[in-house]
Formats: structure tokens, C-alpha cells, sequence
């Protein structure tokens, strides 16, 4: 976070040394009295400066809305030059008074040209310390704004996350569990080969739930491991076309969409030897990662609300990677993700 105060000392610093270049210690003048002279110049601008910074902040507080800039901007500029003109004239005077003599022009206090000048000046410092104290005070709502938003884009993520693994887990788990029951007892060695691929399954479930983005190659070892189990249960009911170019495989994904889609189709199609369900895994126009299966819908029906795509779309939506497009056609259900070529994205 930009440290004001530094910015505000800066600032002073500047106008103090513009005023000791613009007032050298005439010939004849002691160091004594030309330090005085400089001290109170500094006390003088400090005060006007960090005075100028007290009234802005407190115009923000009778003008706050952001629509109301210009009506703040004119209220600490008034207040601002009343306070900082009558000071110059304090400091011009110490000047005259240690330095022992009359600036050209202002020894008549009826002449228009001694106001005119410390109207210039004071509108000048005003100016200067006015904007200052705004840019300061804008880019700290610009970073309070960016935080609560990153903030609450990191809270709908894990909520997401957290109802996706709560969707999956225990339905999956289940139905994993029967299958592995009936292997036991049917074929010992793949039962063995199932509980490995299962682990592989469960341990991507909760590494992958941390992350908002993983490399595809990576979510594919998980769908290999995933599609076991599946094709373990249904046998040759379901088949699996995975025509993924491995250039693709570098790119991002949301963790575990693929398998949400995939079960999402298995849910809500009818799955046998004689009637397989056929899913496609590829790329469409170089542009997305299609998912693609037959409609041959259940006669029983599923009720559905749909948690898994909204999962899907709310996720792309926050990570501000792209629209998902949803074909639900007359013989294929078709979703499309867009590629993420980085894993850094603007929310």
C-alpha cells in the first residue's frame, strides 16, 4: 500500500527548498538570522501543506459520492487558499523583519499586485497539495476495491469448489464402492487394479480442490484413472473418445470440470452393451475444449437442478476466462470450454 506520509514529507521537502533557493541570505546577514528565517519558512509550509491535507479529508466526508468531485474540489480550494494566503504573508513578513528589508512591490498593502501575488502562490500550493491528497486518497479506494473484489471472487471460487466436492464425493463413492464389492468377488486381481486406480482418483479430488486452475495433462491422468472406474462398472456400455492434440495439454482448466461433464452425461443417459453411451473428448475450431455425447435420455426421469454446469459456468465467469457454450441438441448434448492459454487471468 503507497505510504502518504512519505509522499506528503516529499512534498513539503520540495516547496522548503524551492523557497530557500528563491531566498538566499543576502550579503551583510548573519547564518543566525538566515536559519531562522529558514526554520520558519519551514513550519510555515509544513503547516500549510499538511493544513491543506486536513480540509480535503474532510470535504471528503460532506461530499463522499464520487459524482460529487467537483463540488469537494471547490470546497478545498476555497478553504484551502484561506489559509494558506494570509501564512505567506506571515513568512514574507519574518523575511523582511530578519533579512531587514522590503520586497519589491509588496511594501504598499494597498497595492492589488501584493494580493494577486499571494493569490497566485497560495493557488499554486493548493493546487498541488489538493491533487496530491486526491490521486492518494483514489488509488487507496482503487486498491480497497480490487481487494474486496479479489476477495470475493476467492469466496465464490471455494464455495463452488466446496459444492462441487460435495456433489461428487458422496455419489461417486458410492457407486465406486458397489462396483469394487462386486469385483471382489468376481476378479480379485482387477478388484486390485480398481482400488489403485480409485486412490488416484480420491487423492486428485483433494489436492485439485486447492487450486483454481490446473494444466490439463494433468486433469487427463485424472479422467484415465476416472474412466477405469467407470468402464469397470458399465464394461463396453460406455465408450470414450479422446481425440485431445497433446499441444492442448499445457493449457488450463478449472479442476475437475471434465469429470463433472463426463458423470453429468452418464447420470442422465441410458448406459448398456447394446445401446453404449459415447462420449467425444476434443478440440473445437482451436478455440475449445468440446465434450460431446449421444442423447439417449433415461425413460425414468432424473431430476436434475443442474448444480454440476452452473459449477462449470460460475467458475469460467469469475475466473473472467470466456463464455462455456451449451448445445443441447436433438441427438448430442455439447458443452465447450474456453481454452486457457494462462494460468493468470482478469477476474
Amino acid at each position: 500500500m503507497i505510504q502518504a506520509r512519505w509522499i506528503h514529507m516529499t512534498g513539503i521537502g520540495v516547496l522548503v527548498l524551492l523557497n530557500i533557493l528563491g531566498n538566499p541570505i543576502p550579503e551583510g546577514i548573519s547564518w543566525t538570522s538566515g536559519l531562522w528565517v529558514y526554520l520558519i519558512l519551514t513550519t510555515i509550509i509544513a503547516f500549510q501543506w499538511l493544513g491543506v491535507v486536513w480540509i480535503t479529508k474532510n470535504s471528503w466526508k460532506y461530499h463522499p459520492d464520487p459524482s460529487m468531485v467537483v463540488k469537494r474540489l471547490i470546497r478545498s480550494l476555497l478553504l484551502s487558499i484561506l489559509l494558506v494566503a494570509p501564512l505567506m504573508r506571515i513568512s514574507d513578513l519574518a523575511i523582511q523583519y530578519f533579512y531587514q528589508t522590503e520586497q519589491a512591490g509588496l511594501d504598499n498593502p494597498a497595492s492589488w499586485s501584493i494580493y494577486i501575488f499571494y493569490l497566485f502562490n497560495a493557488l499554486i500550493l493548493c493546487i498541488t497539495a489538493v491533487g496530491v491528497t486526491e490521486a492518494i486518497h483514489y488509488y487507496r479506494q482503487l486498491r480497497t476495491i480490487e481487494k474486496e473484489k479479489e476477495a470475493l471472487h476467492r469466496m465464490h471460487l471455494e464455495a463452488q469448489f466446496a459444492g462441487l466436492k460435495q456433489q461428487v464425493n458422496p455419489h461417486f463413492l458410492f457407486n465406486s464402492l458397489n462396483s469394487l464389492s462386486s469385483l471382489i468377488r468376481i476378479d480379485p486381481g482387477k478388484a486390485e487394479h480398481f482400488v489403485e486406480e480409485m486412490s488416484q482418483v480420491y487423492r486428485y479430488l483433494l489436492q485439485s480442490n486447492q487450486d483454481e486452475l490446473i494444466t490439463l495433462e494433468k486433469e487427463m491422468d485424472f479422467i484415465h484413472s476416472y474412466l477405469h472406474l467407470l468402464q469397470t462398472r458399465f464394461g463396453n456400455g460406455l465408450v470414450m473418445h479422446i481425440q485431445l492434440p497433446s499441444e492442448y495439454y499445457k493449457s488450463w482448466i478449472p479442476p475437475l470440470t471434465l469429470q463433472l461433464l463426463i458423470e453429468n452425461a452418464v447420470k442422465h443417459n441410458e448406459v448398456s452393451t447394446g445401446n453404449p453411451l459415447q462420449i467425444w473428448l476434443s478440440v473445437f475450431e482451436g478455440r475449445s475444449i468440446e465434450v460431446k455425447n449421444n442423447l439417449q435420455r433415461k425413460h425414468l426421469w432424473v431430476p436434475s437442478e443442474k448444480v454440476g454446469l452452473t459449477n462449470i459456468l460460475t467458475k469460467y465467469q469469475l475466473l473472467g476466462a470466456g463464455e462455456v457454450m451449451i448445445l443441447d441438441q436433438d441427438d448430442y448434448f455439447i458443452v465447450r470450454l474456453p481454452i486457457i492459454q494462462k494460468k493468470t487471468l482478469t477476474a
